[in-house]
């Protein structure tokens, strides 16, 4: 069991996997360590939208949670974004490498419901196409990402895609993980 973090803000206590490290960067900045790989002191905050725009209102805690001093922190919420976007792309490209994506209409309409972790939509996923994943889909997770068909394919390798499916595989899951940190980040 991985050790349990507790948030700067908040003081909720959490694993790793729930929160994201910040720390400060040689410039006095403070910059975020999406994949908590950079040595040194790091603190650690829930991703919530909520949370990083509470840091970034009272500097005074992550200077405090990081023993340093004056620190700018306005960038922090979008750095996380970036960076959360970042991990999303490469995550289709893993899943999709690792056989756990669906994609075209006929794939998917033979794919039984309980095979599906979630479902990606395109941002210019038509109408029609949506509400036909949501009949054939009710009850899996669906996400609506900030890639067009044509960026949605080409991350999977295929052609323009307006939804892609995704079956059981770590990569898939951390997608789907990486995909509500997301919606949490707002």
């Amino acid at each position: 069991m991985p050790p349990e973090r507790t948030c700067a803000v908040s003081r909720e206590r959490a694993d790793p996997g729930a929160l994201v490290r910040v720390f400060a960067g040689p410039d006095s900045v403070a910059h975020v360590d999406w994949h908590g790989r950079w040595r040194g002191r790091g603190a650690w905050l829930t991703c919530t939208r909520a949370t990083f725009e509470e840091a970034m209102r009272k500097p005074a805690i992550l200077q405090r949670a990081l023993h340093t001093g004056p620190l700018e922190v306005s960038g922090l919420l979008d750095e996380a974004r970036a960076a959360n976007g970042l991990a999303i792309l490469d995550l289709l490209a893993l899943s999709a490498r690792a056989g756990a994506a669906i994609s075209g209409a006929d794939a998917l309409d033979r794919t039984s419901p309980d095979s599906l972790l979630g479902l990606i939509l395109a941002s210019d996923a038509s109408e029609s196409s949506i509400e036909a994943l949501i009949r054939r889909f009710p009850d899996v997770q669906r996400f609506t990402v900030a890639l067009d068909r044509e960026a949605l394919g080409h991350r999977v390798g295929k052609g323009p895609r307006a939804a892609v499916g995704f079956r059981a595989s770590a990569p898939a899951r951390a997608l789907i993980a990486e995909l509500r940190r997301s919606l949490a980040l707002g």
